[in-house]
């Protein structure tokens, strides 16, 4: 008993240490701060000054034409995935279905967001013009890159333990796994784009959705076209998500989902946007904090 409670006390002092540490700090400041906070959370605690995000270096880094082109290329790779995805469907009135190609649809605009972003910036050039339609453009690339790259990870985890039966096409690989890869190289490398804790709700919000929607197919009678008389039993989207004939493990497999892995993911993906140095303005006095935030308003809610 007595080893017990000092092993417990141990992992209670390793909590608390984990709580106070930078990382769960700045964690805590972004559940309690605006979803789109520019702020960067390591550096509340600094009692002369912060850093705020440079919205235009972050979302239209230099040199321009680089980057812009890169883009341009990303942009047009998903978009063709996309396309030939459609072409080659038997069924292309069912193929937005699928989770997979409802998170390949969120890849795709959060690629066009993010080339009209990168363009729209470059012409604007200072914070000071972030108003408007501008605000609510980079704010959409911001939310829909939030959901894109957590929605590509767990779809593709999902697809390799659960649906996978052997059969591998160019586009099957790049819509379960491929794609990551693109929203890494744009959204991490290119753009530096830092993931906000409460972002996570954007992400489970469309999650939530898909699983609703894939209950409401279950007992709707839409049925499936993709399958084969005499070979499958039931209608449903997903092998794995059988809500007629196994609802049980169809709800474990949904609560999982959302509770479970979609958290851990999202996690992982938030840490590891901040492994690079995010671009960064340097503000020394509180005068030019608050100054600063009159000018990012329109970036930020709640």
């Amino acid at each position: 008993p007595i080893l017990d409670f000092n092993f417990f006390i141990l992992h209670l002092n390793l909590l608390r240490t984990m709580v106070s540490c930078g990382c769960c700090s700045s964690m805590r400041h972004e559940l309690y701060s605006p979803m789109f906070d520019t702020v960067e959370p390591s550096s509340v605690k600094i009692k002369t000054g912060s850093q705020v995000l440079d919205i235009v270096a972050t979302f239209s880094p230099r040199p321009r034409w680089f980057y812009i082109l890169a883009k341009m290329f990303l942009a047009a790779w998903a978009i063709a995935i996309m396309h030939s995805s459609i072409a080659t469907y038997e069924n292309p009135s069912f193929w937005l279905a699928y989770l997979t190609n409802q998170g390949w649809v969120f890849t795709v605009a959060y690629f066009f967001c993010s080339l009209l972003s990168a363009l729209y910036l470059a012409k604007r050039g200072t914070m000071d013009n972030l108003q408007g339609c501008g605000g609510l453009l980079v704010k959409s690339t911001w939310a829909l890159f939030a959901i894109a790259l957590p929605a590509e990870i767990v779809i593709a985890i999902l697809f390799w333990v659960l649906e996978f039966k052997g059969n591998l096409t160019y586009v099957s690989v790049m819509t379960h796994g491929g794609g990551i890869f693109l929203l890494v190289f744009d959204g991490f490398i290119f753009s530096r784009i830092p993931l906000r804790m409460k972002q996570f709700l954007l992400f489970e919000t469309f999650s939530s959705f898909y699983i609703l929607w894939n209950i409401i197919h279950a007992f709707s009678g839409i049925g499936n076209p993709n399958t084969e008389e005499g070979v499958d039993d039931d209608d449903a989207i997903y092998g794995s998500m059988n809500w007629n004939d196994d609802p049980g493990s169809a709800g474990i497999v949904a609560v999982s989902t959302l509770v479970v892995l979609n958290p851990i993911v999202f996690l992982v993906c938030r840490c590891a946007s901040r492994i690079l140095p995010k671009r960064l303005l340097n503000i020394i006095s509180s005068d030019e904090v608050d100054d600063t935030y009159d000018n990012v308003e329109s970036m930020e809610t709640v």
